[in-house]
């Protein structure tokens, strides 16, 4: 990402965005709905991905309010009032969650008739080189993930 001078009331007035977008965070029903999306949620298609969102139920909400969140947090930057930078320093989480869907976006956004579904997110994430570096090693710890959530549960040995 590249460096930016900011005044000094334009620095704090961007500190305290993050400070209220982290305070929105911590709100009880967003943090079980990051817990959920930021854990058990790992579509491994686009087919479940849809399904999760369509099913009308508990889990789709938590999927559209932290998808819906990182969406407008992108969307402060995309239209100025967040320094990218910042958001890069501050919020790894989304390039986290966005891990999880980006190989499934464009039919998802296809076959809801969704075309701008985290749009200003990929265009953050995807547009900039440092974003796509941390996409990719997002992208690799998942994997990581999704293999180990395949094997069987090491048992613990017998103490003798």
């Amino acid at each position: 990402m590249r460096k930016k001078k900011t005044t000094t009331a334009n620095a704090i007035r961007q500190a305290e965005l993050i400070l209220k977008l982290y305070e929105l965070r911590r709100e009880t029903v967003m943090r079980e709905a990051r817990s959920y999306v930021g854990g058990e949620f790992l579509p491994a298609s686009a087919s479940e991905f849809i399904q999760i969102v369509s099913a009308g139920d508990r889990h789709s909400s938590f999927v559209l309010q932290v998808y819906g969140y990182w969406q407008m947090v992108a969307a402060f930057v995309t239209s100025g009032a967040l320094d990218a930078d910042l958001l890069y320093n501050t919020c790894p989480e989304m390039y986290f969650q966005y891990a999880k869907v980006q190989p499934y976006l464009a039919q998802f956004r296809e076959e809801m008739n969704l075309p701008e579904f985290l749009i200003d997110v990929e265009h953050l994430i995807e547009g900039s080189r440092t974003g796509r570096k941390r996409l990719e090693a997002m992208q690799k710890n998942l994997a990581a993930l999704a293999e180990a959530r395949s094997r069987p549960p090491i048992k613990p040995r017998a103490k003798k």
